[in-house]
């Protein structure tokens, strides 16, 4: 008879159902073993600011992060959100391009930051 024993933790798998199983080891110590690989293989990215640990991974491709910075590295949620508290107000392009008249166009700038700020 061929023994039935997991190869990561050495217990008998002969009475385990076969859904819980991959070879003859258990399931979850085969998904263990996998995710220890791949933490190792592939490590929690840190943040180039404060040093802390980011729900990234060192492989996870830039475009699906948020608060990278190409040249300079991932940011956490903190630092990167403390970064974009700036005083700044986006205002339509064509209101520049429509408004030939300074002074106007100042009056409609002021006009949109109050109709933000109500």
């Amino acid at each position: 008879m061929i023994p039935y024993i997991c190869k990561y933790c050495g217990k008998d798998t002969s009475e385990i159902d076969i859904d819980y199983l991959h070879d003859f080891d258990h399931l979850s110590c085969v998904l263990e073993a996998e995710k220890k690989r791949q933490e190792e293989t592939n490590p929690i990215d840190k943040c180039v600011l404060c040093g802390t640990d980011t729900e990234y991974r060192y492989h996870d491709h830039i475009d699906m992060r948020v608060g990278y910075i190409e040249g300079a590295g991932q940011l956490c949620t903190k630092c990167w959100n403390k970064g974009t508290e700036r005083r700044h107000m986006a205002i339509p392009i064509n209101l520049v391009y429509d408004t030939p008249n300074d002074q106007e166009l100042g009056y409609k700038v002021r006009q949109l930051y109050n109709e933000n700020n109500s």
